[in-house]
This record gives structure tokens, sequence and C-alpha cells, in this order.
């Protein structure tokens, strides 16, 4: 029913405050709160339907229409949308990397097909609907993402959303409060595929546990670091130029390309993972489009100030991505090399395990650490190399205090230091 209000020409909006003259407001029932309670104010700011599961009395009727649920009424709109109109649908999961590698797909596929994809974070069972709704124009092509919070979360979306090919990035420790332990991780991980009856199925190789858990019935791709993988990262380096060059191989064949910026270890094996795709269905790669993909801001983004470098990987943490990060970093000739890190939320009890494990890596690479830790709950990492603060304004002194070198930053959004430094413009001045 939502697909006819779009295609004349209505925007949807679940924040009553964002709500504009014409648009539709969809009142969702949330853990907090609850849509329904600010009907008023959509329609006061413009709201030209209000979209509601309960009886609700006090409106214009001819504004309010009810369905047996507002959030599979999206969800079956949004689907219905895609599942007619696009020809190729392509799904991404991971414990990392999810975005960088829908924007890599994004920009590789966007020579040969009219491309959408889910804006940037937008990868839940709301978020892919409303960006659906709001964006999709009938693309040949549709990729998205895919996030998991908790047991389900993939397998309830596969319901609504069939796809021709998955990936899967990798597993990692991001969602053990909630999933216990990796293998039930990988298991969530893999219901990407659970409505798939036939396709293809990438997933980083390095992984076995996802070679384990790959359905047989579906082609099975891989990449990752391994030489036995379909696409193997040998290996990349930082040219001063601001460039990475990356030697792969891929289907056998030797590969070799140049790209702007600096890329990280994880960031490389992400575009890797689209360009088997790619050369899969045998489609010549394109050195224009290559060049021009945009990394997501705040994911391993450099800035330059005299001799000093700053990379910006503040907009999320789990222990595989620092660990990537450090290989990287490792091939900085630059010195000192200093880190500004925050915790690794969203680790239950084995938050002490793998914090333990981060600042053992950090040890090896790391001239200096600066962890931000207000509560002081992480004072089993004290070493001599290790100083804590408790204010975000210090990293503005640590950024100031330093002329040369790289500082890296980088800890889970909920820590606040991605804001932080959104913020404050410290880094980006010259």
């Amino acid at each position: 029913m939502l697909e006819r209000l779009k295609y004349k020409g209505h925007n949807f909006q679940i924040d009553s405050r964002k709500v504009n003259k014409g648009d539709v407001f969809l009142c969702l029932k949330g853990e907090k709160t609850d849509g329904h309670l600010f009907i008023n104010d959509a329609l006061k700011n413009g709201a030209s339907y209000v979209i509601v599961e309960k009886d609700v009395a006090g409106f214009p009727k001819e504004k309010i229409i009810k369905v047996n649920s507002v959030l599979e009424e999206m969800l079956i709109s949004a689907s219905t949308l895609i599942n007619q109109n696009a020809k190729l649908k392509i799904g991404i999961t991971g414990s990392t990397g999810k975005t960088t590698t829908k924007e890599c797909l994004y920009y590789l596929l966007l020579a040969y097909f009219k491309t959408f994809r889910n804006e940037m974070n937008l990868n839940t069972e709301i978020g892919i609907p409303l960006s659906i709704l709001n964006n999709y124009n009938n693309e040949e092509t549709v990729i998205l993402e895919e996030g998991l919070r908790k047991k389900g979360d993939i397998e309830f979306l596969s319901k609504y959303f069939k796809l021709d090919v998955a990936f899967i990035t990798n597993i990692g420790a991001s969602h053990l409060e909630f999933l216990d332990s990796l293998k039930t991780v990988a298991k969530e991980k893999m219901k990407i595929t659970s409505s798939m009856d036939k396709g293809v199925l990438i997933i980083n190789g390095d992984y076995s546990i996802l070679k384990e858990l790959a359905p047989k019935h579906l082609k099975q791709l891989t990449f990752g670091t391994k030489d036995e993988n379909d696409a193997v990262l040998q290996s990349f380096h930082y040219n001063e130029n601001h460039t990475t060059t990356v030697y792969a191989k891929i289907l056998k064949e030797d590969f070799m390309v140049t790209l702007n910026n600096y890329w990280s270890e994880g960031q490389i094996l992400d575009l890797l993972s689209g360009l088997l795709f790619l050369r899969f269905i045998d489609l010549p790669i394109d050195p224009y489009y290559l060049s021009n993909i945009n990394i997501p801001q705040d994911r391993f983004q450099t800035i330059k100030r005299g001799n000093l470098l700053i990379v910006n990987d503040s907009y999320n943490a789990s222990y595989e991505s620092f660990k990537s990060a450090f290989n990287s970093i490792s091939k900085f000739s630059l010195s000192p090399k200093i880190i500004i890190m925050g915790e690794i939320k969203e680790l239950g009890k084995y938050s002490e395990e793998y914090h333990i494990k981060v600042i053992t890596e950090a040890l090896n690479i790391f001239d200096h650490i600066y962890f931000y830790d207000p509560q002081e709950k992480f004072t089993y990492l004290s070493n001599d190399k290790v100083t804590f603060f408790q204010e975000l304004k210090t990293i503005d002194e640590i950024i100031s205090n330093t002329t040369e070198g790289v500082i890296y930053i980088k800890g889970s959004n909920a820590t606040g230091i991605n804001k932080y430094l959104k913020e404050s413009d410290l880094i980006w001045k010259d």
C-alpha cells in the first residue's frame, strides 16, 4: 500500500520533527516511545497522511490510514518494490566492513547498471524499508546492507528481500554481548542466504567457519589473504602522493591497482570482494569508477597536517577492525606512532579478554597509547606506554602537542569519540 503513496510523490518519515509538507508520517512503536503520541506534531508540520496501527481519535479521518502493523507494511511495500523491479538483488552483512563493501560495489556496478543502495547505516528492519521507500527509483540493481544486533535479525529481513547474491565480509567479536560466541555470530550472518534457492555467496575465506556453514546449493566464491581464496590480497603499500598500491590475484589472474587516498587492509579486502564479483560475472573493471570510490567518512580517513598524519577511524570499533588497522599503520614509515583509543562496546563477558588482546597488539605497533576511560574501568590495562584520560577535550591537547608522526584514532561509536571529532574542527585545521 505504501508504494502507491510513494508513486504519488510522497516522502516518508518516522520522526515527527523531520516531517515536511506532503510527507507521510509512519507511527512506529519503539522501546522508548510510540509514534502515535506525535500524530498532532506531524500534522502540524504538514503531513499529508499518518499511518497508524492503533485506533486514534481527534484527527482528520482523511489523513489517517490504519494498518495491522506499520513495520510490516513498510517491509511488504519496500520489498514489493524491490522484488518486482530489480533484476539483480545483492545483500551484504558482516561484523565489519559492510558499508565500505556496499560503497565499493555500488561504484563498481554503477559503470554498467542503474544501481541503488540503502543509505549509509540505515541497515535495520526499519532503516532498509525507509531508505527504499524514500530513494528507490526502480533501479535494476539493488545493494542492501543488512545489520545484525540480535538473533533472528538477518533471517527476519531475508523473509522479505529475496537475494540473488550475498556477501559476508567477516565475523568478529562485535556482537558477542548478544550472540554469545563467534560460531553463533557466523550462523546468524549466514542466515542472509536463508531465502536463496539459488545464486552466489561471496565470503571471507580466511574464516573457515563461514566455509563450513555455507549452503552447498549456492555458488561459493571466497576472498581474503590466504592463497586458497578465489581473490587473494597479496600485498599493498602506501605512496608519498597519498595513494595506495595494491597487489592481488583474482580468479588466478594477477591484478594491480593504485587507489586514491590511503586504504586500510580491511578496506582493501572489502574492495577485493567487489572486484571478485565483477570478474566472476565477466565485467571489466573500469579504472575511472575505481578511482572515484569514496571511502565512507571516519573510516581510516587521513588528514595531513605538515609532518603529522592523523588517521580518523573513529566511526566504530571491534577487535578485528583494530587488528586490521594495526597491520595498516605498521606500513607507515612515520614516527612516532600514537594511538588515541576508546572502549570496544557490546563485548559483554568477553570485554576484558578482547581489550587485553587489543592493547597487547597495540604495544607492538605504537610508541604511546592514550586510552579514553571516563569511568576508570580499564586500569587493568596499565602499562608504561599507556596513558588514561577521562575528558574528550584531551584529544585536542594530544593533537596540538604532536607535530610529526602519525596519530591513529579509534573507538566504538558509543564512546562519543566520533561525535566529539565531528564537533571539534581541530583535526581539520592546517
